[in-house]
Parts: C-alpha cells; sequence; structure tokens
C-alpha cells in the first residue's frame, strides 16, 4: 500500500468510514455496497433537493429517481429477461442521460456507454460490437443510426415514460457487469472496457475517500468534527463539461454528486464564455477540465465580467498543466484548490491524484498514487524496475476492468495476471508521485534516440505564445522516424521564434526536424484531447513528398 496519510490511514483502519481489506492480491472496501443499485436508493434520501440543471429544466433528486423508475419499468416489459442484457446510451449531456443510465442498472441491464459525438458510422460498429438489444438515445443520434442502416429497438429522449412509484431494482451481484465505456480511440478503433458493479463501486469510493480525507483535514484546522463542517457547507456545486460516455463525467463528476447531494450544472458543448457566465449564475463550486479549456477562460476578452469567487475546486485531468498556466490559474482563482490526476477507462477512475499543497509541492507530476492501487514501472521484459527509472506503467487495483468485450487476444495482450499493462510511459518517485512521460505507442524513435513527444509538448506550451502544441512522429529515410511539432499560437510567433526556444530548452537531439504554426485552434476529441492521429494524417504526405 503506497501512502502514509495518517487520516487516510485512519479511514482505512479496522473500524473507519472505509475500512480496507485483502482479497487476494488486491486491496477492497469491506463495507462495499454489493451493486450500485444500493447507491442508487441511498440517493433518494435528498428528495426535492435540487440535483439536475439544464437549461431551463431543473430536477430534484425526486424528479430523477421518478423518471427513473418509469423507464425502469418499461425496459422490463419491452425486453424479455432483460438481466445482463446490454443497452446502449446514445446521447449528448442531458438529464435523460443520467436517468437512462440509473434505469438500465435498476432494471438489470447493462448501460453502454456510446461516444455520442462520433460519426454515424462508428456510433452503430459500437453498439453492433457490444450486442445491443436497445437504444435510447437524444432525437440527432437516433436520426444519424437510422440514417446508418440501424434497424433495433429505440427509444427517443423525448418520448420517456411517465414518473413512476418505486421500482424494485433487480439483484446484482458485485461480480455481475454494470456498464461499458469506450477507450477514447485516439490511437485506433476504440474498444469496450467491461465494468463490474464492484469496479465502478471501487472507482466511486476511492473518489469519496479523498474527499472524506480533504473534508477531515479541513475540520482539524477548524477544530471542529466533519459533521460539523458539512453542516455549514452550502451545496456543492459542479460543472459538468466532461462527457457522460467518458469515465471522467459519469463516475467522477455525475456519481459524485449523486452520492453527495450535489447540483450538476450540464454543458452538452464546450463554450467558455457561457461556462463563465454559469459560474457566476449558479454558483460553480468545482471545476474539472483540460487546459485547453482553461486557456479558453482565462484568455476570454469577457473573462473579467463574471464573478468567479465561487470555485473552491479546480482540477485538471487528461493531460499535465503548463507551468505558465498553473500559474495563471493560482492568480485568476486564488479561493480555490488546485488538483490534478490519471486515470484511465480501463481502471474506471484515478490512479494518482493530488491536491492543495500535495499537487503544488510537484505540479509536474500526475498527483501521488492513491492507496488502493498497487503501481510499478517495468521494461520491455515487464521486470520492474527501480524509483526514478522510466519504463512501462503497470497497475493492479479493484476498479481494472474485467476486459474488452469480445477481445480476447487484446484483453490477453493488455494484462499480465492481475497487472494491467497502461500502454503509457513513467516513473514514480520516492514519495510515490507518479509522473507520466508519454504513450508507449507515441514514442518517436529517431536516429537510434527514444523522443517522448509529452515531454516536448510540455516544454514547448512554457512558451508565453505557445497555445497548444502536438509533437509526433513520421517516417523518415534516414533518421527513421522524424519528430515533427505542429503548434497552435498567437499571431505573431514565427518558426525562427519557437525553434530558437526549443534549442535554449531541449537536448539536441530533442529538437524538432519541422515545426508547423496554425493559428487555429487543433481538432479535439470529446475529451478535449488533440487527435493526434488527424494532425499526424494530414501532414505525412507532404513530408513523405519532401523526403523523396
Amino acid at each position: 500500500m503506497v501512502n502514509a496519510d495518517p487520516i487516510v490511514e485512519e479511514l482505512m483502519s479496522p473500524g473507519g468510514e472505509f475500512e480496507v481489506i485483502s482479497q487476494g492480491s488486491i486491496r477492497i472496501f469491506k463495507n462495499a455496497p454489493k451493486n450500485m443499485s444500493v447507491i442508487f436508493d441511498n440517493a433518494r434520501k435528498y428528495g426535492a433537493i435540487e440535483f439536475l440543471v439544464s437549461g431551463d429544466i431543473r430536477l430534484s433528486f425526486d424528479d430523477v429517481f421518478g423518471y427513473a423508475d418509469g423507464l425502469s419499468f418499461w425496459l422490463t416489459e419491452e425486453i424479455s429477461k432483460i438481466k445482463g442484457k446490454t443497452i446502449a446510451i446514445c446521447m449528448k449531456n442531458q438529464p435523460e442521460w443520467m436517468i437512462a443510465f440509473i434505469a438500465i442498472i435498476n432494471a438489470g441491464g447493462v448501460a453502454v456507454l456510446i461516444n455520442s459525438r462520433g460519426t454515424g458510422e462508428s456510433m452503430l460498429q459500437a453498439i453492433e460490437d457490444t450486442n445491443c438489444v436497445c437504444v435510447i438515445g437524444d432525437k440527432a443520434r437516433l436520426d444519424v443510426l437510422l440514417k446508418e442502416g440501424y434497424k433495433g429497438r429505440y427509444l427517443s429522449a423525448d418520448n420517456f415514460p411517465k414518473k413512476s412509484n418505486q421500482f424494485k431494482a433487480t439483484r446484482t451481484e458485485s461480480d455481475e457487469v454494470a456498464c461499458m465505456f469506450f477507450t477514447s480511440g485516439t490511437t485506433g478503433i476504440a474498444k469496450a472496457a467491461v465494468i463490474t458493479h464492484g469496479a465502478f463501486i471501487s472507482g466511486v469510493m476511492n473518489t469519496q475517500m479523498a474527499m472524506a480525507a480533504v473534508l477531515k483535514r479541513m475540520a482539524l484546522n477548524y477544530s471542529i468534527d466533519v459533521e460539523t463542517l458539512k453542516s455549514q457547507m452550502p451545496q456543492s456545486g459542479s460543472l459538468l463539461i466532461f462527457p457522460l460516455f467518458h469515465t471522467s463525467g459519469c463516475s467522477a463528476i455525475f456519481m459524485t454528486a449523486l452520492i453527495n447531494g450535489g447540483k450538476l450544472v450540464i454543458m452538452d458543448r464546450w463554450k467558455p464564455e457561457k461556462a463563465l457566465a454559469l459560474i457566476e449564475e449558479e454558483k460553480i463550486s468545482n471545476f474539472g477540465g483540460v487546459p485547453t479549456m482553461y486557456w479558453d477562460l482565462l484568455r476570454s476578452p469577457d473573462f473579467e465580467k463574471f464573478d468567479t469567487s465561487s470555485l473552491v475546486s479546480v482540477s485538471c485531468g487528461g493531460q499535465a498543466l503548463p507551468i505558465n498556466l498553473l500559474e495563471q490559474i493560482q492568480k485568476s482563482f486564488p479561493k480555490a484548490f488546485i488538483g490534478a490526476g490519471y486515470g484511465m477507462t480501463e481502471t474506471c477512475g484515478a490512479i494518482s491524484q493530488a491536491v492543495g499543497e500535495a499537487y503544488l509541492a510537484n505540479p509536474s507530476a500526475s498527483g501521488q498514487i492513491l492507496p488502493m492501487f498497487d503501481v510499478q514501472i517495468t521494461d520491455d521484459e515487464g521486470v520492474s524496475l527501480a524509483n526514478g527509472e522510466i519504463g512501462e506503467i503497470w497497475v493492479k487495483g479493484a476498479t481494472l476492468m474485467q476486459g474488452y468485450f469480445n477481445r480476447p487476444d487484446e484483453t490477453a495482450a493488455c494484462m499480465s495476471r492481475d497487472w494491467f499493462k497502461t500502454g503509457d510511459i513513467g516513473k514514480i518517485d520516492d514519495q510515490a508521485y507518479l509522473y507520466i512521460v508519454d504513450r508507449k505507442t507515441d514514442m518517436v524513435i529517431s536516429g537510434g534516440e527514444n523522443i517522448y513527444c509529452a515531454e516536448i509538448e510540455q516544454i514547448l506550451a512554457r512558451h508565453k505564445d505557445v497555445l497548444a502544441v502536438c509533437a509526433y512522429g513520421i517516417p523518415h529515410s534516414r533518421l527513421g522516424e522524424a519528430l515533427i511539432v505542429s503548434l497552435y499560437a498567437k499571431d505573431g510567433l514565427s518558426e525562427k521564434d519557437i525553434l530558437s526556444f526549443a534549442i535554449n530548452n531541449l537536448a539536441k537531439y530533442k529538437i524538432p526536424e519541422r515545426i508547423i504554426i496554425q493559428n487555429k485552434p487543433f481538432e479535439l476529441n470529446a475529451m478535449g484531447k488533440i487527435e493526434k492521429n488527424k494532425v499526424r494524417e494530414t501532414y505525412t504526405k507532404l513530408f513523405k513528398k519532401e523526403q523523396k
């Protein structure tokens, strides 16, 4: 177990709120709910408290569970022997998405979370690959799917059944499948990661335990007990930006708000000025986004027009914060705790994280390894390396996926007994901070030297005129691969300027062969990450022609 925090150890100790026991080679929460329906039922206690806000729609916890119960009844009537059958959710971020998620799981089905921002072809492929017997979607996605040739059963979000009395959830065990998340697909065809009730609950409880530790530390600082502190705190408000079909949106934000009685304000598309307006109007206390979103907020010409003082927690996921951006966030949101973490679809949430002083003490890291995980760094033969050495990150813990649905070969390739091979390159220091260096499949080997694209991106992002960086390799007749860097930058930045910056900050062999500067943003995937494969494809033909 990697954690010496006495508060966390107390929470995990025998009789503690999050008591931990061993199950084989992993650690589990002794008193974890048996299935997700137990979590849903516990949240019904919030009753008339406001839960979901989407435009002019405002729903209480009673409203959400009432609609979910009605949909659960409909599902059990429409789908024979529904238990264990896969049902797709294919819609933008909206209240009906969360209602459908609760309803499917309570009915005993498996919620398949489709990337609703994909093409009709990719959405249909995901539905067919996971053998879905029904699709619950919004009109826009259903129209696209029908045009693409979908012929199965479906229900539109516009035609949800009316509210019903409390639905008695189908009995489900912790090792049964609850849902499927698709990998982001930035490096290939997306695969469905199969998540059990137990794995999902463990991921949620990891987040809950981290929050409980923060509250306990705050209570100690104020010399009061935790319950008194909670009673004095207003309802938390979170801005939901991450897509619900991703673990960050579904597990870390939606489920956390549901468990804690928080308010979720929904954005189905990122618009910085709209986000600023919602932060002010809804008194948002928690904001999580990727670096691109923070730059958009801070550089918005309307930033100073809005009151953002309600923010007490800001976090970054997906990639590290450049130091210049971190400094700007600290200056612009002085009351907020800043945090960051690292996780994957296959781990159903964060593996490492740090908040406040722990994060600021080491902002180049992706947080400290969470106590419920074992993490090791390995060489190409799978041999564990010492702290400080760079290799592939392997993870073991109760939140791991069961495997990729109907892909036994790919599942076997990424597993070594209880260990999951993340495909990420990193290192661990003596304080259990985890550093992400690059994707294993994204490393450029140029002239026999290994160049980690993430390092290049992080360093060049420090230039004051650079807004986003995408580093990648292309085939090269002499070097094997050539390092190319595409930049989204402010007007006026020249190739000569950034090359000079690179020479002053990078080893000679890491200097890019070619720098492309553009004055428009990169195309991003649903998680706000640059679609690197598309950037590479755009220029590969040009570079091949130049090398002949």
